[in-house]
């Protein structure tokens, strides 16, 4: 990850797809890693003409990798269920 990425933006890794996904998925060759990689198989539907669309989420988000960030996102999360209950 770059130390100053050029976007606030991020691929947040939810994805729904036309049935077209699974025959790109058997065209897909193991990545030099040894692994078949989603990237590659979303690569070949747009080269055969598919379009993808993106949806920008409002709020925030969290890297959940670290017990440190699965607690802040925790915290945030007990405050937004208080603060909507509030509302109720």
């Amino acid at each position: 990850k770059p130390d100053d990425p050029p976007t606030n933006l991020v691929m947040t890794g939810f994805y729904t797809f036309s049935p077209a996904i699974f025959h790109a998925t058997r065209l897909v060759q193991p990545s030099d890693r040894g692994e078949y990689e989603l990237s590659d198989a979303i690569d070949l539907l747009i080269q055969s003409g598919r379009t993808i669309d993106a949806v920008e989420l409002e709020g925030w988000r969290i890297d959940v990798g670290y017990p440190e960030d699965r607690a802040e996102a925790e915290r945030r999360l007990r405050n937004a269920e208080e603060e909507a209950a509030s509302h109720v």
